[in-house]
């Protein structure tokens, strides 16, 4: 009988301690909610009287942006900051700065599926910088359009050669922390601006 009662306690320790480490690997993040509206799944570090600083998961490097930006702070333990008050809703094409661009699909595993999106970079392009950066911007401010945080790029393309002028094509998958609305449209957006 001892044996048994011994037994049935090993399996149990064995069975809390293996469950412990799963969750950690599945860990929730920090949610920071920016006065603008964007939305950002990160693990913060540190909140001064001026400044918000934060890790984003899988990447290396700490980002800070100030304090005056941020709305709120959802902790993982699930503890809620609120920063600042917002006046007003912001809705304006500026939070499309603060989309991300990957191509490692560890980056978007815990986010949701919000479409698909591409662009172009403009004609009026001279370089091949200029052109991309053309393209990716168009790229983040559709994903900005769809309240979308990180765009998993699936291609991109430079095209143009000597006497040519440059160009590049982006394509890509836009995530965000929360589930698309009810009616949004999850197809490809290919209108170019």
């Amino acid at each position: 009988m001892n044996k048994i009662l011994v037994f049935i306690v090993l399996v149990l320790t064995v069975n809390d301690i293996s469950g412990q480490s799963s969750a950690r690997k599945h860990m929730p993040v920090d949610t920071i909610f920016k006065l603008n509206g964007v939305v950002l799944p990160v693990n913060v570090t540190t909140v001064t009287p001026n400044y918000v600083s934060f890790n984003v998961p899988g990447k290396p490097g700490e980002y800070t942006i100030e304090r005056k930006e941020v709305h709120k702070i959802i902790y993982k333990s699930g503890r809620i900051d609120l920063l600042n008050d917002a006046a007003f809703t912001v809705l304006d094409d500026s939070n499309w700065e603060a989309v991300w661009l990957t191509e490692d699909k560890k980056d978007v595993a815990e986010l949701y599926k919000l479409g698909e999106i591409e662009a172009r970079s403009p004609s009026s392009a001279r370089s091949p910088s200029a052109a991309k950066k053309g393209a990716i911007i168009k790229l983040k401010k559709r994903a900005a359009n769809m309240k979308g945080t990180i765009v998993l790029v699936t291609h991109k393309q430079t095209t143009g050669g000597y006497g040519e002028y440059p160009g590049y094509y982006i394509r890509g998958i836009v995530y965000g922390p929360e589930p698309p609305y009810e009616g949004a449209d999850t197809s490809k957006n290919t209108k170019e601006e």
